[in-house]
């Protein structure tokens, strides 16, 4: 019998694009201990999608944001106890309800837009002008492609 002894690697551009989406989530996470902010990396997705497109509905941060019902829900939930944002109820259907951030949130959203975007400006300092073209054109043809499927 002459098996060979061969490796199985997993497939490069997954494992490529998920090391990079988990370093970029530690990094981020540490810059947020650092500066002392009261929320964890897996919750300020919903607080910048509060920020970024102002009172939403749970339904529509989740589909937004690719995330689950009970995962936003969560989050909201921290986000209202700590007084970041506040559940509505709409005025002619009970049933309805929309999230948007308190004072007290918008000012944690800038603060965390400026994290962001100082993280954003480290990383865009790397490449030059023409890679950062070409890697926001590969990211957004990539994007499509796995929609199409």
């Amino acid at each position: 019998m002459n098996q060979k002894n061969t490796r199985l690697s997993p497939p490069v551009m997954i494992a490529s694009i998920g090391a990079l989406y988990h370093k970029i989530h530690r990094q981020c996470d540490k810059i947020f201990r650092e500066n002392g902010f009261p929320l964890e990396m897996d919750q300020i997705p919903v607080l910048m999608r509060l920020y970024y497109s102002g009172a939403a509905s749970q339904q529509e941060i989740g589909s937004g944001l690719g995330r689950d019902k009970a995962s936003v829900n969560r989050t909201i939930a921290l986000l209202a106890k700590k007084k970041f944002a506040r559940v509505l109820k709409d005025a002619t259907d009970k049933r309805k309800t929309s999230v948007e951030l308190t004072e007290t949130g918008n000012k944690l959203a800038a603060q965390a837009h400026t994290l962001l975007e100082n993280f954003n400006e480290s990383l865009a300092a790397t490449l030059t002008e023409d890679e950062r073209t070409q890697f926001n054109s590969l990211a957004f043809r990539l994007t499509d492609a796995i929609t199409s499927l």
